[in-house]
């Protein structure tokens, strides 16, 4: 659940941004547009930068679901480690999708993994 409303906040921080760039757009004749296919992976890439690289290490959707991403010795991750998850996050989805690697690793393994969490020795817990 904390993915779909990360997901949705997404979908919200595009459609505004396409919708700036497009008023945008038009004042400036048509420059600013030019711009329009980089605006889905920057605002991905930023938010969850600026929410998984926060001080708490957590998106939004998994503070309202009180999810928590953990190391081995359930300690909260640091920054280096936060933007290694990033990192590693922003290069796996893509091809895992394509692939159909992403969506299928984490239903084949019992604690539900992605190959990123096994990567840094991460987890997901509730928190209580």
């Amino acid at each position: 659940m904390a993915s779909i409303c990360d997901f949705l906040i997404c979908l919200f921080l595009i459609l505004i941004t396409w919708l700036t760039i497009t008023i945008v757009d038009f004042f400036t004749f048509g420059i600013v547009g030019k711009g329009a296919p980089f605006i889905v992976p920057i605002t991905l890439i930023s938010y969850y930068l600026f929410s998984l690289g926060s001080q708490k290490g957590i998106t939004l959707g998994m503070s309202l679901f009180k999810v928590n991403l953990l190391d081995s010795k359930n300690q909260k991750l640091n920054i280096k480690q936060l933007l290694i998850y990033n990192l590693l996050f922003f290069l796996v989805m893509p091809i895992g999708i394509i692939l159909l690697i992403s969506i299928i690793f984490p239903l084949a393994n019992k604690k539900r993994r992605c190959l990123q969490d096994y990567v840094l020795n991460t987890k997901f817990i509730l928190i209580d």
